[in-house]
């Protein structure tokens, strides 16, 4: 039995990683990551031609109507491109909560205008309840809101949670810009202040709690898929170098020492891409481990990543710690990726609780 990617599937990929290296190459990565914003409404159209934008969103709305793994796959190129994008929030997370909706008179426009690369849509959960049909509260990592058309909020929790769709721009929405350590992706303090919560804005979901789960479970995996692409990359960047700088008459990639450490790199991140396309799977087929098995691939597969790109910068020595060399843009690309939507150790922490059945 052949557990390994379709045809169609590898075809997305190589295409995907064809476009983004002539499209998207690291001097456009760097001019979008320095701009103020952060943001670039071209790079958005152009990955939607691609299908990127619209992969979990219905054929009927303008999108391919794949699964996760197909998701997972894109996630994958983009991380090995750094491509400024919130992959994980605007074209997993939105799409999924989107498509669960009953009233398609809110949902199927912006569904569409995502598929489209029209619409650029920050998923922001833990947000307090609705108190008074009025939202108040600050969250404080909201991916790209400040760019964001709007802002789908998952507000409360169990039984008394609702998920709401609050333009950027609504009376006593505040968004103040971040400073991480990743500019290839902003995240945003906003802060709402007695924001009006109208019946249209809210999302009709037959169970809020158990929707935002799965659009959360969603964006670890593919936080997963694009950690492992940033190690991917940068495991190729520091073979390439070691085979090129030479010390002493010779090239470094001949030294033992250098050997070893591309070596167990390839050996620390391998296991990681049978575990991911698991948890894409589990999670399309709605098996019963899918959201501990996106817990541990976000919390593994991240960690494994962080010391992928920690040892590769550490191929290049003394200026693969500089700004002008490009190895820092993946190490911290890793670095964000480990932390959004959860830490490795709160991570295991649920997985263990999940199959020990505390």
């Amino acid at each position: 039995m052949d557990f390994g990617l379709s045809d169609d599937q590898q075809l997305f990929a190589q295409s995907l990683r064809g476009f983004l290296s002539e499209r998207v190459p690291m001097d456009r990565v760097r001019t979008i990551m320095e701009s103020r914003s952060g943001h670039d409404s071209g790079l958005l159209l152009q990955l939607a031609e691609q299908g990127v934008t619209g992969i979990l969103v219905p054929e009927a709305r303008g999108g391919s109507g794949l699964g996760l793994l197909d998701a997972a796959i894109a996630a994958h190129e983009l991380g090995r491109a750094a491509t400024p994008f919130s992959f994980h929030s605007a074209a997993v997370m939105a799409p999924v909560l989107l498509a669960q909706a009953r009233n398609e008179q809110l949902a199927a426009p912006w569904l569409e205008r995502i598929a489209a690369g029209k619409a650029l849509v920050s998923v922001i959960h833990r947000a307090p309840a609705i108190s008074g049909g009025a939202l108040s509260g600050t969250i404080g990592a909201a991916p790209d809101a400040a760019s964001a058309d709007a802002l789908l909020v998952v507000s409360g929790s169990g039984a008394g949670a609702q998920v709401v769709l609050v333009p950027r721009d609504a009376a006593g929405v505040e968004i103040a810009p971040l400073c991480t350590v990743d500019d290839t992706r902003r995240i945003d303090e906003v802060r709402f202040d007695g924001v009006r919560v109208e019946d249209s804005m809210r999302l009709d979901l037959a169970d809020a709690a158990r929707a935002a789960a799965r659009a959360i479970d969603a964006g670890r995996v593919v936080l997963a898929a694009d950690a492992l692409g940033a190690a991917d990359r940068s495991l190729e960047l520091a073979v390439q170098y070691a085979l090129t700088r030479e010390q002493f008459g010779r090239v470094i990639g001949s030294f033992q020492a250098v050997k070893h450490m591309c070596a167990e790199v390839f050996a620390e991140i391998e296991p990681v891409r049978s575990l991911l396309w698991y948890a894409a799977f589990a999670w399309d087929d709605g098996r019963a481990d899918a959201s501990t098995m996106a817990a541990l691939v976000k919390s593994h597969g991240s960690e494994a990543a962080t010391e992928a790109t920690t040892t590769c910068v550490q191929v290049y020595g003394g200026m693969g710690f500089t700004y002008e060399c490009d190895m820092h843009i993946w190490f911290k690309r890793a670095g964000y990726d480990r932390q959004m939507l959860g830490g490795p150790a709160a991570l295991r922490e649920q997985a263990a609780a999940a199959m020990l059945g505390v």
